[in-house]
């Protein structure tokens, strides 16, 4: 009688143990907060309304418990100096370690990486050999969105703001449309592995806030699935930025 006493306690703590592991009836489990923070790479440098030190602060400002990052996960790992990529070595990581921030790694792996390089190259290399003059035309209209929109910025939610995402979801329609199949295929492909690397890293951290730091072009693409995703609670700069 006594063993089986013992036994039935066992049963009924293992059984608790069990059940707590799964949601109560009624209740979901908490989603993730995603935020996702255009950055202008080298160009901080040059913006005093949005340089290194503001976004430093942003990010400390939404405190996260994870940072996406635009890198492959050796060059997140290794906090290597990027040449473009300037905020990471002049914000992102300093913070990472100051405040044991996680780092996750938003770029895809070989020989995945290599084939999305490959095609946005290859696009630009056959339109610059078979219709030079549009290449040189999208060149110009490029040249003169970004001046007119580091005119135009004046703060950190002016670069993260509805506005400036449709002029570059207008920019990318108009490359796609120049430099065909490959090009779309290549930037479908990158912010295709971005966002299933954002909803993988949500999945895994339930309830915690995450921050995502991506080139200005990107943003607008991610937003508008991430606003859609109900795996998330998606954050408008806002929200953050105001």
């Amino acid at each position: 009688m006594k063993n089986l006493k013992l036994f039935c306690k066992w049963l009924t703590a293992a059984c608790v143990l069990f059940l707590s592991t799964f949601p109560i009836h009624g209740q979901k489990q908490q989603n993730a907060e995603v935020f996702v923070l255009s950055t202008l790479h080298q160009f901080h440098d040059r913006t005093k309304f949005y340089s290194f030190e503001k976004l430093s602060q942003i990010v400390e400002k939404f405190d996260p418990d994870v940072i996406a990052v635009e890198l492959t996960a050796d060059a997140a790992q290794a906090k290597s100096e990027q040449k473009t990529k300037q905020e990471y070595q002049k914000s992102i990581f300093p913070l990472a370690e100051k405040h044991r921030y996680k780092m996750v790694a938003l770029e895809p792996e070989e020989p995945k990486f290599s084939e999305l390089v490959n095609l946005v190259t290859s696009a630009n290399r056959e339109l610059r050999e078979k219709s030079p003059d549009k290449a040189e035309a999208f060149s110009i209209f490029s040249e003169n969105l970004y001046e007119y929109l580091f005119k135009k910025w004046d703060s950190p939610l002016s670069v993260n703001s509805s506005e400036t995402d449709a002029l570059f979801e207008v920019k990318h329609e108009f490359q796609k449309a120049i430099f065909g199949e490959k090009e779309e295929k290549g930037w479908e492909g990158w912010n295709t592995c971005f966002l299933d690397k954002i909803i993988e890293t949500a999945k895994q951290n339930p309830g915690k806030k995450i921050i995502v730091t991506v080139g200005v072009e990107h943003a607008y693409w991610l937003r508008d699935r991430l606003r859609q995703h109900k795996g998330v609670n998606f954050i408008e700069a806002a929200e953050i930025l105001k």
